[in-house]
């Protein structure tokens, strides 16, 4: 007679069913947390953030790749090139550390020497910080050196007319990122208020400061793996940062609308607050858990193929998925499930004395 073998439970079945007790057991998970920020906060007070110019102010140079060969005698590099893309990246990290000056960032770009009849050529963007004790005079020296050394290394000082095909693109001050980021920071601010506003009038006072903490859990733990991996800060980590808030807002808001459905059936009146939470948990979990890895394989993937300004936007959103899946998991609901408890202590001690009136 032919056996069957017993069918196993699906994912959702398997989480519906588990045991697993995400309020009684949050306080082990909170560890790793507090641990990324106690890490965070020793570094910020020693070596800090790692800043991009926009916000501490540098200089750029455009470097022509010359792959189509049209500047004779000098060398030819395809940036596609991985390997001759390394190539122009430490010939202008040498020329850079000869000035004691560093690259923040590479970019691929195009440009245009009308003294050569090249039309959106190929060409390398590097971005560097300039000596913060530097004067205005001085850093305008250093860059004409470096534009005359970066000729000089790629080989262009020795044809006619080939020294447009390094061009000094000016320096950057730190006014605009500033100005970004007290614009976002505002928007940021403003758009939380207002979202936590409507989290209060829909699912009460605790939800609404659970989601609060969430959120700011996502924020402080990307930033702080931020400032770990020595991440740069810049205009794209801004945005990413307002991203990761927006997925932390949506997780919360999956969480508890499940909350008052559940409560809603009346099944956990006579239960602690605990459960309903764990049982409203398990019911999104699958669904979140899709979510949060298919935006953390793109972003992943993104950060790993993508240019250095991409990757700055790529990376803090990967951390923020996971820690916005987190915080939705054990930080939200654990305060959410406190509160409530302490609500209906309250109501019924004032139920308590109540009762105790003498009535004469």
């Amino acid at each position: 007679m032919k056996k069957y073998k017993k069918s196993r439970l699906s994912f959702d079945e398997a989480v519906a069913t588990s045991n697993f007790d995400f309020i009684k057991n949050a306080k082990w998970f909170l560890i790793a947390p507090a641990i990324i920020l106690i890490v965070a906060i020793v570094l910020l007070c020693t070596i800090g953030f790692k800043s991009g110019i926009e916000f501490t102010g540098g200089s750029v140079m455009t470097v022509y790749t010359n792959n189509e060969g049209i500047i004779e005698g000098a060398e030819k590099f395809d940036a596609e090139n991985n390997s001759q893309y390394q190539q122009i990246q430490d010939k202008i990290d040498a020329v850079l550390k000869a000035n004691g000056l560093h690259a923040s960032s590479y970019q691929i770009s195009s440009m245009d020497i009308k003294e050569l009849s090249v039309y959106d050529g190929q060409a390398v963007v590097v971005k560097y910080q300039n000596n913060s004790d530097a004067t205005t005079e001085q850093i305008l020296s250093t860059n004409s050196k470096v534009q005359s050394q970066l000729l000089q290394a790629f080989g262009y000082d020795q044809a006619t007319d080939a020294k447009y095909a390094v061009e000094n693109s000016g320096t950057i001050t730190p006014t605009a990122g500033n100005e970004l980021l007290y614009t976002a920071v505002i928007a940021v601010v403003s758009s939380l208020i207002l979202v936590i506003i409507y989290l209060a009038l829909r699912f009460g006072l605790n939800s609404s400061f659970s989601t609060f903490v969430a959120v700011l859990h996502d924020i402080f733990i990307t930033t702080a793996l931020a400032l770990i991996f020595r991440i740069t800060i810049n205009p794209a980590f801004v945005i990413a940062m307002i991203a990761v808030m927006c997925i932390s807002l949506f997780n919360n808001i999956f969480l508890f609308d499940a909350i008052r459905t559940n409560n809603k059936t009346g099944v956990y009146d006579n239960q602690p607050n605990s459960a309903l939470a764990n049982a409203s948990i398990k019911q999104i979990l699958p669904r979140q858990i899709y979510i949060a890895a298919i935006m953390f394989i793109i972003a992943a993937l993104v950060a790993i193929i993508a240019v250095s300004d991409v990757r700055d936007f790529a990376l803090p959103i990967a951390v923020g998925v996971v820690a916005s899946l987190f915080s939705c998991l054990f930080v939200s609901p654990t305060l959410w499930s406190i509160g409530n408890k302490v609500g209906k202590h309250k109501k019924a001690k004032q139920s308590s004395n109540k009762d105790d009136k003498v009535v004469v």
